[in-house]
């Protein structure tokens, strides 16, 4: 084997089986015997030294980058690539939610299926979203179809509201809904059983109509919102003062708007199978207004929705509006027995159409409590 003589290199000879070693700034020739011969310089930037497979030395002497550190052959470096996208392919297969998800969703199916207490919260968490989504949807079409807050929304969330029925396999059996159809205003007031009195408000919604609901609803994120664009009055029930305003200020706007309101007048949800003593709020404003009291009561829901025992299943609700109440020439001094009277009634009407026994849970007093 020959050197050639390049940049401060020297030529030398070795026999075939010559191997070659860096040694200081060249590289040493030796023979099968072991004689070693004259140093060469690195192959340079010539033919010679591309078919020796490598950049050309710098200028300082140094050998070439592949000496050091030969170069695979390109079949060993398919072969080591190869291995690494089986490799990544791998951990991308670990890495996929989309299996996990799939899993998830086949056994929170079988455990509905299995669990009781499961199917009750699986149908609540649906309701819940489907209130946000729908919320979020009617909010659109509300600023879309009258650009902002008014009562006339109502119309169209009842509209998806009343879709709810289809998805939890409800009915609805309403007597007497003409009753509703007063063409003055009017304070109408209903039993408050649990979160799916919304269903049974919007199902018999009379137009112009709007609610009294406490002032926390409005941060509900869509909910709130779809509340406020439908002109729902939002009171703070631990101001007193403040809600006693908002209510005086209610009585003089529905009279001028020609507006129906709608309020619970048990203040909160009562699932015991009675009802709750009344607030006197609901019974002052229709004092001050001089406007007519229509009762409307729902029946229990126990039997397919307790919350107690996990049960929500399918089922009919009925629902009875009765006679409007006259509060013409009535002062305040009359709230008290105004409060009697139509506690009476509605009591009687829900457990008649309960069919509940009265004697069972008769209650001597109904009890009055202040407004709030």
């Amino acid at each position: 084997m020959s050197c050639r003589k390049g940049q401060g290199g020297r030529e030398g000879r070795g026999g075939e089986g010559d191997t070659r070693r860096a040694e200081g700034g060249g590289v040493r020739v030796q023979d099968a015997a072991g004689r070693s011969g004259a140093r060469c310089p690195p192959a340079g930037p010539g033919p010679e030294g591309r078919e020796q497979g490598g950049t050309a030395a710098p200028s300082s002497g140094l050998p070439a980058w592949p000496a050091l550190y030969p170069r695979r052959s390109s079949k060993g470096a398919r072969a080591a690539g190869g291995g690494r996208r089986r490799r990544r392919g791998w951990g991308a297969a670990a890495m996929d939610p989309w299996p996990w998800l799939t899993a998830a969703l086949l056994l929170l199916l079988l455990l509905v299926q299995l669990s009781r207490t499961a199917r009750f919260y699986a149908k609540v968490g649906l309701y819940c979203v489907l209130c946000l989504s729908f919320s979020a949807a009617a909010s659109i079409v509300c600023l879309l179809r009258h650009g902002g807050r008014t009562v006339d929304n109502m119309s169209i969330i009842s509209w998806f509201v009343r879709s709810f029925k289809y998805v939890y396999g409800l009915r609805f059996e309403v007597s007497g809904q003409k009753k509703l159809e007063v063409d003055g205003p009017c304070v109408i007031i209903s039993n408050h059983q649990s979160i799916l009195d919304m269903m049974g408000l919007m199902e018999i919604l009379p137009k112009r109509c709007v609610q009294i609901a406490k002032r926390e609803l409005m941060f509900t994120g869509p909910v709130g919102l779809i509340m406020y664009l439908g002109g729902v009055y939002f009171i703070n029930r631990q101001q007193a003062r403040t809600a006693m305003s908002v209510m005086a200020d209610l009585g003089d706007l529905m009279v001028k708007e020609n507006l129906k309101v709608w309020i619970y007048p048990e203040g909160t949800r009562n699932d015991n199978g009675d009802l709750l003593p009344f607030k006197k709020g609901a019974f002052y404003l229709a004092i001050q207004a001089q406007v007519p009291i229509i009762p409307v009561v729902y029946s229990s829901f126990s039997s397919f929705y307790n919350v107690k025992t996990k049960l929500f299943t399918s089922g009919t609700i009925k629902v009875q509006v009765l006679d409007a109440v006259p509060t013409n020439g009535l002062t305040d001094a009359d709230v008290t027995k105004l409060v009697d009277t139509c506690y009476q009634s509605m009591r009687a009407t829900f457990l008649q159409i309960s069919q509940i026994p009265q004697e069972n849970s008769a209650i001597k007093e109904p009890g009055v409590l202040p407004a709030q």
